[in-house]
């Protein structure tokens, strides 16, 4: 596991974006069609913005997916569809595709559908970020046995933000992506990474250390 300290906001972005262009470009060599899972939140909103203007990706071969979204209509202002449309899927990336969960449904149904669709996608990147909390995705402590599969999809609450109902994929997604990317700001961020590095947390408080291994990078600013 590598974990890159940034010392500005700006060299944060501008690292994470030209992290995540390499993949796709590196990827993308083969031919194929490269699949990223999306995280929402603060953090990546500007590296987003500045990825969506990168002309050496071939965004139409780019298929993104959320890896976890509010249970709210995709027009609504906490909705990750919302954020993703407005700073990625524009500009030079506005070609790409994104699957994303359909909050329409019944909740049941919105699991079911959205399962159905991620599971014919197999991950090159996922982009995760943590809480202050600890959570991942949308995967809040302490993680239930639910979060281990079989089930791709599932369906989580709550109560620390406004948004109580989510929909979060699981490990086993998480851990299928060839690579995985943290974008982590903030001191307190920052020292609970380091806490996890130097202890054996438990693993349901600390969902990020199931993803400790040489495939996840930590970007840190």
């Amino acid at each position: 596991m590598d974990v890159i300290k940034i010392d500005t906001t700006e060299q944060f972005v501008r690292t994470a974006a030209a992290w995540i262009s390499a993949v796709i470009v590196k990827a993308q060599h083969s031919g194929g069609t490269v699949t990223i899972g999306l995280s929402g939140g603060s953090t990546p909103k500007p590296v987003y913005v500045l990825l969506s203007t990168d002309l050496s990706i071939d965004w139409k071969r780019v298929t993104f997916f959320l890896v976890d979204e509010r249970y709210v209509p995709a027009a609504h202002a906490d909705s990750n569809t919302k954020m993703i449309r407005e700073t990625l899927l524009t500009h030079a990336a506005e070609g790409a595709t994104v699957v994303v969960p359909d909050t329409t449904l019944p909740m049941a149904e919105c699991i079911t559908d959205y399962a159905e669709k991620i599971s014919k996608l197999t991950p090159d990147l996922v982009i995760l970020g943590m809480g202050d909390d600890g959570h991942i995705a949308s995967l809040f402590p302490p993680v239930g046995p639910e979060a281990y599969g079989p089930a791709k999809v599932i369906h989580t609450t709550t109560d620390a933000f406004v948004v109580h109902d989510r929909i979060s994929v699981t490990f086993p997604v998480l851990l299928h992506a060839a690579q995985r990317l943290f974008l982590v700001t903030g001191e307190k961020k920052a020292k609970l990474l380091h806490t996890m590095q130097k202890d054996n947390e438990d693993v349901s408080m600390y969902p990020a250390q199931y993803l400790f291994d040489e495939r996840t990078t930590w970007l840190v600013g």
